[in-house]
């Protein structure tokens, strides 16, 4: 593989990654990636371009309300606003909701508990888990891809026609972009992260300790694991989109960090499974499996995600965009609720809106 500071120069490192233990993914030293968007400095500044990107790489941390380890991820303090929006995401009673440490691993998305419930009963059934849950699931997937292009496409119109919010962005004054339009400003990065997706590696993608990305011994695997996305795997050239997805793309305001999008992909699924690109063409979106060598991940599907114009306004109402981009999953009072229910308000192992009801907004697959 090549060095990611110097393209030309080959160092030494598997593309496999590590193996260890599923409770390994909530040990402090476990590292773990983030995507930092900022306006770019002037020397990063090139025409088309509107954000800078940097790989940020640690170990976890503890996450407990009581408990920090310093240089980890236990550093850095979510805003108000994304902690409101990760609410349904905490995974765990003793850790610190203000830590972005206490959200790795990202789950992707995530089921009422209602319906989790109607699904497993009082106990685990593997053969209903099988026959609904992975198959749901990829659906509401799909639905929240298509959902955050349309949010992207709402901020720009937004942008364009708001207090020059537009030309604020452009010039990377983001700090002029008021409490009630963080939604514009976070669609915004997350349509520049959509338009050059797969095309090209992060602005800053070293590590501040570059070993981290050299697999560890067979001995050492007890500890220090990496879930990670590599240099040398296929997903590093969309690792921006990737870690957007898996809400692991972030901005800094002020001492905290802010969430740009919440969770679609779990961390393990843009690590293990997935590889991303956008084309500008296309309505619909494509996978096609790749097999990689016979280390893991074995097979690794790459996702071609459609980000086609924004249609005009003769051929879609720029209201049905943002009613989809922000219609609820459940009891949506916008008309377009991805779950059924019975007249006992009951959920089906059904699903009502897993794509737009209205033309041109494109159709993610997964």
């Amino acid at each position: 593989m090549t060095d990611t500071a110097n393209p030309n120069k080959e160092i030494a490192v598997n593309s496999s990654g590590d193996s260890f233990t599923p409770k390994q993914c909530y040990q402090p030293d476990t590292y773990y990636q983030i995507l930092e968007v900022r306006p770019p400095i002037e020397k990063e500044k090139r025409v088309g371009k509107n954000i800078a990107t940097t790989i940020v790489a640690k170990q976890r941390g503890k996450g407990d309300i009581n408990e920090s380890i310093e240089g980890t991820f236990d550093d850095y303090k979510i805003d108000s606003n994304t902690k409101k929006k990760l609410k349904d995401y905490y995974p765990d009673i003793k850790s610190d909701k203000d830590k972005l440490s206490s959200y790795l691993p990202s789950p992707g998305i995530i089921f009422p508990d209602g319906f989790i419930k109607s699904l497993k009963g009082d106990v685990t059934n593997q053969t209903e888990l099988n026959n609904f849950h992975d198959s749901l699931r990829n659906i509401l997937i799909t639905r929240k891809l298509s959902q955050l292009i349309a949010k992207t496409w709402w901020a720009y119109l937004q942008a364009k026609e708001t207090d020059n919010l537009w030309k604020k962005f452009t010039d990377g004054k983001w700090e002029d972009f008021k409490p009630n339009q963080t939604d514009i400003l976070d669609g915004l990065i997350a349509r520049e992260i959509f338009l050059l997706a797969g095309q090209e590696s992060p602005d800053h993608p070293d590590s501040d300790d570059p070993s981290i990305y050299i697999p560890l011994k067979g001995v050492d695997r007890d500890k220090n694991a990496r879930f990670l996305i590599l240099p040398s795997s296929k997903s590093w050239q969309g690792i921006n989109m990737s870690l957007l997805l898996s809400g692991q793309a972030y901005r800094k305001i002020g001492e905290e960090w802010h969430q740009i999008s919440q969770p679609i992909m779990s961390t393990g699924e843009i690590v293990f499974n997935y590889s991303f690109e956008s084309d500008w063409t296309k309505f619909n979106g494509e996978i096609k499996e790749l097999s990689t060598n016979q280390e893991s991940p074995w097979v690794v599907s790459q996702v071609v995600m459609p980000y086609p114009p924004i249609p005009s306004n003769n051929e879609l109402e720029p209201n049905d965009i943002e009613k989809w981009a922000f219609a609820k999953d459940d009891d949506d009072s916008k008309g377009l609720p991805f779950y059924k229910k019975n007249k006992d308000n009951e959920y089906l192992m059904d699903v009502d809106y897993f794509k737009p009801p209205y033309p041109y907004i494109p159709l993610s697959s997964t």
